[in-house]
């Protein structure tokens, strides 16, 4: 199923691509007349901190900013990269550049023709900002325009991985853009303005409240069914989510307590919709930390958390115990057998490790339901096992600031691993290299051999050379035990009559918002 997408994707990316675009549910055929005037509300709980398509790599912004620009390329839902801007591309011999064609009948809300110009602009920026969705096209070095619609871009060093990123760069208006670049590259202008082409115009933000679209009825894409407008109010506590559904104030809700999934599923003028995550559920320890710094006392709180239970309580259920260190639908994945509770081996071992009595801090986001839970969960552990616990809620933008010194790096943290795109080696460079401790590298965890593995998988032009590489250094990760292997959770997306299948996409971290489409 899912094993060969790695190589399949690496060996596209080799090769000229001609991909059509039915996969991704691209018809030829115009919106259909009797859905010209529908309107969907989707109530979210994701706040964004920004519409700027630079910081996409931010789940919670990338939901918003989805509808309204167009991805350089993009995955079907089974993971095999397809062309969106970029029709066709070709990586070079040595894998140090790739040159791509690209679409002649893209434009944007301004009116502006999208060119190779805008597609180097949007590159160029993402590096010149430094943060968000520049950090995973870092071997990004120049683009070279070779006409309105050809462009090549030149790298760093070979990354066949590269060009899988581009799945997470938009495409801004650079004619728009660069008058309102100021002394941030348009990072303030764009948090709240539209300089997109994608399916949605933005018709109004207002920040923490609601984010209004509009269709643009002739994009290019011509997907069926679209809604003439949409709406997402956000609403930070699930249960008035699950209220307003029942309600009909909004039509589908993101983020439901599952809890009352199961009213909803039998509940016929509703659907419960599970779909697959792109996430892992993870319970990172601290790799430098007094205590945590012990292998023993990581192997004991392996031992001692029960994985069923988190499955049960936290999700509802809804997902399956974890069984590596990346989601689930990734190729070239090493799985591992979950670990069986046993108590009284943990017990043990943290007295062995002289830590029976210390204190462990714990970090979770409070606000996501799972994390909450899981957190609770956690606590009741590590206490059965010997150990004090002091709780330290967070938001994620706190928990980052508090990785980035070793004297604040919680001992645990329950957290989410999103693979932005399928992508194994980033995916694994992120979270486990050392050149990212203190940003991504949550355990700080370090590794010469992974790191050096690591890099081989990335700078490799044969795609089964890669894969061996990356399997190696997910063996080394696992003996150095830095997580907790919890959960792959599914995402329930619960909607009413108005609102058609969602189709999944492995580059949204929820659902991609300009696939939405009106029921028949």
């Amino acid at each position: 199923m899912m094993t060969s997408i790695f190589r399949k994707a690496c060996s596209a990316a080799l090769l000229t691509a001609s991909i059509a675009f039915t996969a991704y549910g691209i018809s030829t055929t115009a919106n259909a007349a009797d859905k010209s005037d529908t309107r969907i509300v989707v109530g979210q709980r994701a706040v964004p901190e920004t519409l700027d398509p630079a910081h996409a790599s931010n789940a919670n912004n990338d939901f918003y900013i989805a509808a309204l620009y167009d991805r350089i390329v993009t995955y079907s839902k089974t993971g095999e990269l397809q062309p969106f801007v970029a029709k066709e591309w070709k990586y070079s011999d040595d894998a140090k550049s790739i040159e791509l064609k690209l679409r002649d009948d893209i434009v944007f809300h301004s009116g502006n023709k999208l060119t190779a110009k805008d597609v180097a602009y949007s590159l160029d920026r993402l590096i010149a900002i430094g943060a968000g969705t520049g950090g995973l096209i870092t071997d990004y070095e120049r683009s070279e325009i070779k006409g309105d619609h050809e462009l090549v871009l030149h790298l760093k060093r070979p990354n066949l991985s590269l060009l899988g990123a581009l799945a997470l760069v938009y495409v801004v208006d650079s004619e728009l853009v660069a008058p309102n670049e100021g002394a941030d590259k348009g990072q303030k202008w764009l948090s709240s303005n539209d300089a997109g082409s994608g399916a949605y115009r933005l018709k109004s933000y207002n920040p923490n409240q609601q984010v209004a679209y509009t269709r643009v009825d002739d994009h290019w894409t011509a997907r069926q069914g679209r809604p003439a407008d949409l709406v997402v109010r956000i609403i930070t506590d699930s249960s008035a989510i699950r209220d307003e559904v029942r309600a009909g104030g909004i039509n589908l809700g993101a983020g439901v307590p599952a809890i009352d999934l199961k009213a909803f599923e039998e509940d016929p003028k509703f659907t419960v919709q599970r779909l697959p995550s792109t996430r892992i559920t993870l319970g990172v320890m601290n790799m430098g930390g007094k205590v945590t710094g012990d292998p023993r006392v990581r192997e004991a709180i392996q031992l001692a958390y029960d994985l069923n239970g988190h499955v049960k309580a936290a999700l509802g259920g809804y997902g399956t115990i974890a069984t590596s260190l990346v989601p689930a639908s990734m190729a070239c994945r090493v799985a591992v057998e979950p670990a069986k509770v046993d108590i009284e081996r943990a017990t043990k071992l943290v007295a062995e490790a002289g830590a029976a009595g210390a204190t462990l801090r714990i970090a979770y986001q409070p606000v996501i339901p799972e994390q909450r839970v899981g957190g609770t969960l956690l606590e009741a552990t590590l206490r059965k096992i010997g150990f004090n616990v002091e709780v330290v809620p967070v938001t994620f933008s706190q928990y980052l600031n508090l990785i980035k010194s070793p004297d604040t790096v919680p001992d645990i943290a329950i957290l989410w691993d999103f693979a932005p795109y399928p992508s194994i080696g980033q995916t694994l460079w992120r979270t486990w290299s050392s050149d990212a401790i203190g940003v991504s590298n949550f355990a700080r965890y370090s590794n010469k051999d992974v790191d050096r593995l690591l890099a081989e998988g990335r700078a490799a032009t044969d795609p089964k050379v890669a894969c061996k590489s990356f399997e190696e250094a997910q063996k080394l990760i696992i003996q150095d035990r830095p997580t907790l292997l919890i959960a792959f959770p599914e995402i329930p997306e619960v909607y009413d009559k108005t609102v058609a299948e969602l189709p999944v996409t492995p580059v949204a971290a929820v659902f991609d918002l300009s696939l939405v489409t009106v029921a028949e």
